[in-house]
């Protein structure tokens, strides 16, 4: 979806992953003898949109959850996405039981669409339309995943429209810091900022984490993943 802060986004789109490999990477992950046990949570996250690859993502998932497959409770996984609106409402029609998570960034259009182009098409309207309706259907908490950066999106005014944005129904917001690219447009906000948006949120009693960067120090964080020549 080329998210302008994002290794992965810049790459293009190649293919999408079958069903098959997507299952094929929690295996080699479960008998990897550097975990001392399996995965015991999965996040459909990190290079692509996985709404984008709906059939095959629901497929992996069916499988992973099914009695004759691995067993886990759909309650352990989570599907992030960018918001695509008609494909969120499918899900809820689809009665899916999984956790969704979306890569939100910025509840104000303009910057939003600055940083997430495809924001132009699918509004914050649209999108949060679309979330009152999974949450009307499903009772299911919506997780936010949301990058502080410095002088794009840490004012207050950015932190009260994010509050306004969560009221519509029980939202967990996850601060997640910042992995650089190689360009260096980007970065990451000061701790005031993050202690602004932590403080206004707890505030409105909306659940809010602060993740911290792993894998960093070998380019393979949440934004840096990227062939490199």
């Amino acid at each position: 979806l080329q998210c302008t802060f994002c290794a992965t986004g810049h790459q293009g789109f190649e293919r999408n992953l079958s069903s098959a490999e997507i299952i094929g990477q929690l295996w080699l992950a479960n008998f990897n003898e550097e975990f001392a046990q399996p995965i015991s949570n999965i996040v459909f996250m990190g290079m692509g949109e996985p709404l984008m690859n709906y059939n095959n993502v629901l497929k992996a998932i069916d499988k992973i959850t099914s009695s004759d497959g691995l067993g886990m409770s759909p309650k352990r996984i989570t599907v992030s996405t960018s918001g695509v609106p008609k494909l969120i409402r499918k899900m809820a029609d689809d009665e899916v039981k999984f956790k969704l998570a979306v890569s939100l960034h910025s509840a104000v259009d303009e910057i939003r669409t600055s940083i997430m182009p495809f924001n132009a098409k699918f509004t914050l309207s649209d999108l949060r339309e679309s979330l009152q309706y999974w949450y009307q259907k499903t009772k299911s908490r919506i997780t936010y995943e949301y990058v502080v950066w410095e002088g794009i999106n840490d004012t207050q005014k950015d932190v009260d429209a994010l509050v306004e944005f969560c009221r519509f129904a029980p939202s967990k917001v996850n601060l997640i810091e910042y992995n650089p690219i190689d360009d260096g447009e980007f970065k990451q906000a000061s701790n005031a900022a993050i202690d602004r948006y932590v403080n206004s949120l707890e505030r409105n009693n909306i659940t809010v984490t602060v993740r911290r960067s792993r894998g960093k120090d070998i380019d393979a964080a949440c934004g840096q993943l990227a062939n490199k020549s």
